[in-house]
C-alpha cells in the first residue's frame, strides 16, 4: 500500500508548478489587456491636440501594471499618417515620449519629451509649393533636382532644401541648358510649417530618397480631456 502515497506525494511539486504557471499567464494576459485598453484611451484623448485621425499608441514596458500603480510611463511611441499642416501634407509621424505622467483614467497628462521625426514625400512638398505637376528627386544631401518646362525650353535644375525659420526653403541653385535666371520663381518657393500637433516644434531637416524628414521636438506636452 506503500508506493501510492509515495506517487501521488510526488505528483505536488507538478501540480504546484502548473498552477503558479497558471497564475503568470494570467497575470501576464491582464498585463497585456490594461496596457491596450489604456493605450487607446490616451490615444483618443491626444488625438485632440491636433491630430486628424486617432494616433497609434504603444505603451513600453513590462511588467505594465507596475507602471499603473505611479503613474509614470517612460517610453511612449506615437504614430499617426497623414496630418494636415497648413498646405503640408505630413505623410506620417513617428515620435517617442519620455516621462510621461497621465490622471488615473489615462484622459489627460504631460508627456515630458517627445522627439521623433515628420517624412513629407517629395510630391505633397512640391504641391504645398504651388508646383503640383513637378516631379522633385533626391539630388544629394540637402538638394533635390526637377526637370523644368518653360514651354519654348526645359532643362534640368537643382535646388537646395533648408530649414529657414519655420519654414521649409526651396531654392534653385542651377540649371542645365539655360541661365538659371530664365527659372524666375520655378522651384523657388516657402512653404511654412507651424502649428504641428500637439505643439511641437520643427528643428532640422534632412533629405532622404522619397521625401524630406523634419526633426521635431516638444517639451512638457499637455493632453487634456476636453
Amino acid at each position: 500500500m506503500d508506493p501510492l502515497p509515495r506517487r501521488r506525494a510526488r505528483r505536488w511539486p507538478i501540480v504546484l508548478a502548473c498552477v503558479l504557471l497558471l497564475l503568470v499567464m494570467a497575470v501576464a494576459v491582464a498585463d497585456r489587456l490594461a496596457a491596450a485598453y489604456a493605450e487607446r484611451t490616451m490615444a483618443s484623448e491626444i488625438k485632440k491636440e491636433g491630430f486628424p485621425t486617432t494616433p497609434d499608441v504603444t505603451i513600453k514596458g513590462v511588467p505594465f501594471l507596475t507602471q499603473v500603480v505611479s503613474r509614470d510611463f517612460h517610453d511612449v511611441r506615437l504614430k499617426a499618417k497623414n496630418i494636415a499642416e497648413g498646405p503640408l501634407n505630413i505623410t506620417r509621424l513617428d515620435a517617442r515620449a519620455r516621462d510621461v505622467h497621465v490622471d488615473s483614467g489615462f484622459r489627460s497628462g504631460t508627456l515630458g519629451s517627445v522627439d521623433g521625426s515628420a517624412f513629407v514625400s517629395f510630391a505633397d512638398l512640391a504641391k504645398a509649393g504651388g508646383e503640383p505637376a513637378m516631379e522633385l528627386k533626391a539630388a544629394g544631401p540637402g538638394k533635390v533636382q526637377a526637370n523644368v518646362d518653360l514651354g519654348v525650353t526645359e532643362g534640368t535644375a537643382t535646388a537646395s532644401v533648408t530649414k529657414e525659420g519655420g519654414n521649409i526653403r526651396v531654392k534653385a541653385l542651377s540649371v542645365e541648358d539655360f541661365p538659371l535666371e530664365d527659372l524666375g520663381d520655378t522651384l523657388d518657393f516657402t512653404v511654412p510649417v507651424s502649428g504641428l500637433p500637439m505643439g511641437l516644434a520643427f528643428q532640422s531637416l534632412t533629405v532622404g530618397k522619397d521625401g524630406v524628414s523634419l526633426a521635431i521636438t516638444g517639451r512638457n506636452v499637455k493632453f487634456t480631456d476636453q
